[in-house]
């Protein structure tokens, strides 16, 4: 399967690397608005310039870059894994439409761990409610990450807001001047150092606490993560895969 990469940051680079790796994949061109370095394969900075015919596109740049991707991969008639984060929800609407005609693999995070921590979340959310249990999101990231909070934080408060009837999100505790209320689910962000990520979902009873924790200890997971979506994404039919049913 011939692969082309849009993105040549931090994570731009692991997943070239991790496409390399893969003896099915082969790297054909990187786009990116910027190079640092100059990559071995052939690079452009615009999705208009790629002589190269691809099967698949992985992304991992900016969410400005979104609408260019989304006509190219209608064009071409190809899949696409979109890993971005900091996409607004009007973004969000519009790769939703693109899905009506091509397969597009959309998260956050492509860590199987935190799919299997979303699944988690999913299931046993509404039974912790039931018996009076507060629900608290954390996240924390390296102080370069931009968004807050992060794209895994939303995707696992969206997770467990499904079991919570009439919740929503509270990020900021400073100006509410009240006790908790039973159907808020806090998020926290963290930004310091160089923490490739870690994300909580923090379940408080009438004493005790259950934690639910994935820490990255490289991003090397998510490099990964974005390989193996592309190789089951070839296979399925146009529509809108996340971490919950790419592998169904």
């Amino acid at each position: 399967m011939k692969v082309l990469v849009y993105g040549y940051g931090v994570m731009g680079k692991k997943v070239c690397q991790a496409v390399k790796d893969d003896p099915s994949l082969e790297l054909i061109a990187v786009i990116s608005h910027d190079f640092d370095i100059t990559p071995d394969v052939p690079y452009y900075y615009s999705l208009e310039e790629v002589k190269e015919e691809a099967d698949a596109l992985i992304d991992f740049s900016h969410p400005n870059n979104l609408e260019e991707i989304l006509i190219y991969l209608k064009e071409k008639s190809i899949p696409g894994v979109i890993a971005t984060t900091g996409y607004n929800q009007k973004q969000l609407e519009l790769i939703k439409e693109y899905t009506k005609m091509i397969p597009i693999f959309q998260s956050y995070n492509t860590s199987f761990g935190v799919a299997m921590i979303n699944k988690i979340v999913s299931q046993f959310t509404k039974e912790f409610y039931t018996n009076n249990y507060d629900v608290e999101i954390i996240e924390a990231h390296h102080h370069r990450k931009i968004d807050a909070p992060s794209g895994t934080a939303k995707m696992l408060y969206q997770s467990a807001s499904e079991s919570i009837k009439d919740s929503y999100p509270v990020y900021d505790r400073e100006s509410r001047h009240q006790k908790r209320d039973r159907n808020e689910i806090g998020i926290s962000s963290i930004r310091a150092g160089t923490i490739c990520g870690e994300h909580t979902v923090l379940y408080g009873g009438e004493d005790e606490l259950i934690e639910i924790k994935h820490t990255a200890l490289s991003r090397d997971i998510f490099a990964k993560g974005a390989v193996s979506a592309v190789k089951v994404l070839i296979n399925k039919e146009p529509g809108f895969y996340d971490l919950k049913n790419l592998y169904e």
